[in-house]
């Protein structure tokens, strides 16, 4: 199966490399975040205070040395309930949140893709109005298997699932597992983009540049062999045509040349060059 990447211009063939975007940079505020919950806030802030209670029996003993062990104990206890009745678990989950999109910004990083390569609306919306391309790429190139050294998640090739209701996190004294689906969701106002997409482990990029604004940009190698196709847009110049075939003949002379028309009977249509 071949997916697409729609693209503005032709810098991708300068180097045969992808940026994979963190989930602060995507273009929907919405991606990759969970609806976090505490499963049972009673049980997990008694895990809190059952955690730090012998080390706090200890401090108290050291401090005061005066106390006998049963006072110290029940000075602890005491203390233990107080913290266990004052538990915010709407400031825990918010804490939660923040320390998940944190690391998810710092080390997650998003790769888009369709299987859709006469999208009028991603035409002009990410092929700078038809003046851009699209490349299409076999999805059963290595590029998309998972890497033995890469995390879980990372690596994998996935449609992504539209709905409107954001992927649940439930969460265990202790634990933060968090779903794959919280990668692969978006909102159902997305689904004419029919997007694949793979996540990628952003301290392992190729390379690493500075955007114009101070960013951080992670890019990956492509074997320039998963590259099958290039789909010209109607207006791209005559130019920007001739910097990408030189780079295909240097490079990648197999993948083929493409181009997108538009007939009034059938709308939008790829045919050869």
């Amino acid at each position: 199966m071949l997916l697409y990447k729609y693209m503005p211009g032709p810098r991708f063939f300068s180097n045969f490399m992808f940026r994979f975007t963190p989930a602060e940079d995507l273009n929907d505020p919405k991606e990759l975040v969970p609806d976090i919950r505490l499963r049972d806030p009673g049980a997990y802030a008694q895990d809190i205070t059952r955690r730090n209670i012998e080390r706090a029996y200890f401090s108290v003993l050291l401090s005061n040395p005066d106390f006998t062990p049963a006072e110290a104990w029940a000075r602890c206890v005491a203390a233990a309930k107080q913290i266990e009745q004052q538990f915010d678990p709407i400031a825990k989950v918010r804490e939660l949140y923040e320390t998940f999109m944190r690391t998810t910004n710092r080390n997650v990083g998003v790769l888009s893709l369709t299987e859709d390569p006469c999208s009028a609306p991603m035409w002009a919306h990410y092929a700078n109005e038809y003046k851009g391309l699209v490349i299409g790429l076999d999805s059963d190139s290595e590029f998309f298997l998972p890497k033995p050294e890469e995390p879980r998640v990372c690596g994998q090739l996935m449609n992504v699932l539209y709905t409107d209701t954001s992927p649940v996190v439930y969460v265990e004294p202790g634990q933060l597992d968090i779903p794959k689906e919280v990668f692969f969701t978006k909102a159902r106002s997305w689904d004419y983009e029919k997007e694949w997409r793979i996540i990628k482990y952003l301290p392992q990029a190729s390379e690493v540049a500075d955007s114009p604004e101070g960013k951080k940009i992670h890019l990956f190698d492509v074997p320039p062999e998963a590259v099958k196709e290039v789909i010209f847009g109607s207006k791209i110049s005559a130019d920007m045509q001739e910097q990408v075939e030189q780079a295909l003949q240097a490079r990648a002379p197999h993948v083929l040349r493409k181009r997108v028309t538009f007939a009034p009977s059938d709308g939008l249509r790829v045919v050869d060059c």
